[in-house]
């Protein structure tokens, strides 16, 4: 999965957050280790709480009218990768792998180019005033 300007958002700090998970995934989806993609794993989860945070921070400052819905869509996606990496731990197997690669690169790109874009749009709304 690699990044593509069409996904940035034109807010830095988020910008250079997406690309680093975009990294991430693309480093997961090309590991042959299943140890390194373990450590993958774990790193995703923990940044992805953190790229939420800087998120729903700069929502909460900004008064973005939809910021509760952005933060459940959040919950909702921390929720599924731990399911997610619950079923890797007990199952390694290639179909498991491919199965969460997926799953999260495709969330990310649909959350980027829908969620996340339209607060970027308001969020640079509020600086041009």
């Amino acid at each position: 999965m690699l990044w593509n300007p069409l996904l940035e958002t034109g807010i830095k700090e988020i910008d250079e957050q997406h690309k680093e998970l975009f990294r991430q995934i693309r480093a997961m989806r090309d590991s042959k280790d299943s140890n390194r993609v373990d450590q993958l794993l774990d790193f995703l989860g923990k940044y992805v709480i953190t790229h939420f945070l800087t998120e729903e921070d700069m929502q909460t400052r900004s008064g973005y009218p939809l910021a509760a819905e952005h933060k459940k869509l959040h919950e909702l996606l921390i929720e599924t990768y731990d399911g997610m990496r619950k079923e890797y731990a007990s199952d390694k197997s290639t179909i498991v792998f491919l199965k969460i690669n997926k799953a999260l690169g495709e969330w990310l790109i649909d959350h980027v180019m829908g969620q996340d874009k339209h607060f970027a749009d308001y969020y640079k709304s509020l600086t041009k005033k």
